[in-house]
C-alpha cells in the first residue's frame, strides 16, 4: 500500500511538472550577431612566424530546433605575412627570398551549427551551451598587395577567389532576456594553395638563387572572435484576461451612470 501510494504522489507530481512546463513556451524565430576579433594565416611565407590581423563581421542564423540551427555568415578577414621579419628566427633560406603579401578578403559562408546542450533565452537553468559548426565557404579578395612575380609572365600576381571549409567550436551565454556573449574559435580549410599567392610549385628567383615554396599544402587561417548576439522569440502562454471594454462620453453604460443621476449643463451654475 505504501509504495502504491509513492508511485500515486510522483506520477502526480510528474504530471504537474508537464503541465507547468507547457504553460509558457519559448519560439526562437532567429538570431542575429556581430563580432570582432583577431586572423592568423598558416601558409608558405614565414611558416615559423604569427601575424595576428583584425577581424570583424556578423551572422544571421535561423534556429530549427533547440539543438540545431542554420547560419549565414559574413566576415572581413585581412591576412598577411613578411619573410623578412624572420631573421630573428635565424631560417636565412625564408628571410633571403623576401616575399611578402598582405589581401583583405570577405568571407561568406553558411554553417550547420550544433549545441550540446539546450539552450532557452530567459531561462536561467537553460542559459549556457558549447556549440560547433561546419560548413562550406567563399574568399574572394578586397584589397591585395603581394611582391611576388610570375617568373613566367613577369607580372605580379593576384590573390585568388577560394572556396573554404570552415569548422566553428563556440561557447554562448545568455546575459539577459534576448541578449547573448558568445566566444568562438574558427578554422578554415581552403581549396587553395595560393592565398598567399605562392603555390608549392612556384619558384622566385632572386639574386641568382631560385627559392621554393615550403611544400607545405593547402594554405589554413585560423580566427578568434568575441561578439554579441541578439535572438528574436515569439512566447507562447496562456490567453490573457479580456480587457474591459473601453466607454465614450456617449456610451449608455458609461461609469457616470452608475454614480447616480446625470447633470445638467445649468446644473452646474446653481448654488446648494
Amino acid at each position: 500500500m505504501r509504495k502504491q501510494f509513492i508511485y500515486l504522489f510522483f506520477l502526480l507530481f510528474l504530471t504537474t511538472s508537464v503541465q507547468a512546463q507547457y504553460l509558457q513556451l519559448v519560439e526562437n524565430k532567429g538570431e542575429f550577431g556581430v563580432f570582432a576579433g583577431q586572423a592568423s594565416y598558416n601558409g608558405d611565407l614565414a611558416p615559423n612566424l604569427q601575424f595576428l590581423t583584425t577581424n570583424f563581421g556578423g551572422f544571421y542564423k535561423r534556429q530549427l530546433n533547440d539543438y540545431v540551427g542554420l547560419r549565414l555568415n559574413y566576415e572581413i578577414v585581412p591576412l598577411g605575412a613578411i619573410d623578412s621579419l624572420t631573421a630573428n628566427n635565424r631560417n636565412a633560406y625564408v628571410y633571403g627570398r623576401g616575399l611578402y603579401f598582405k589581401t583583405t578578403y570577405q568571407d561568406i559562408s553558411l554553417l550547420t551549427e550544433l549545441y550540446f546542450l539546450k539552450f532557452i533565452n530567459g531561462n536561467k537553468k537553460y542559459r549556457f551551451s558549447p556549440y560547433l559548426g561546419f560548413g562550406v565557404g567563399y574568399m574572394s579578395p578586397l584589397k591585395d598587395t603581394s611582391n611576388y612575380k610570375n617568373p613566367l609572365t613577369g607580372k605580379y600576381t593576384q590573390a585568388p577567389n577560394i572556396i573554404t571549409m570552415p569548422l566553428n567550436i563556440g561557447l554562448k551565454y545568455n546575459v539577459a532576456g534576448s541578449f547573448n556573449l558568445f566566444g568562438e574559435f574558427t578554422y578554415r580549410f581552403t581549396s587553395s594553395d595560393q592565398l598567399d599567392h605562392f603555390g608549392d610549385k612556384d619558384s622566385h628567383p632572386k639574386g641568382g638563387v631560385n627559392y621554393q615554396a615550403s611544400t607545405s599544402g593547402k594554405d589554413q587561417f585560423f580566427s578568434a572572435k568575441l561578439g554579441l548576439s541578439y535572438n528574436f522569440i515569439r512566447i507562447y502562454g496562456p490567453d490573457p484576461r479580456p480587457k474591459p471594454k473601453r466607454e465614450n462620453l456617449f456610451s449608455k453604460t458609461s461609469k457616470s451612470s452608475n454614480k447616480g443621476p446625470k447633470k445638467s449643463l445649468f446644473g452646474f451654475f446653481k448654488r446648494k
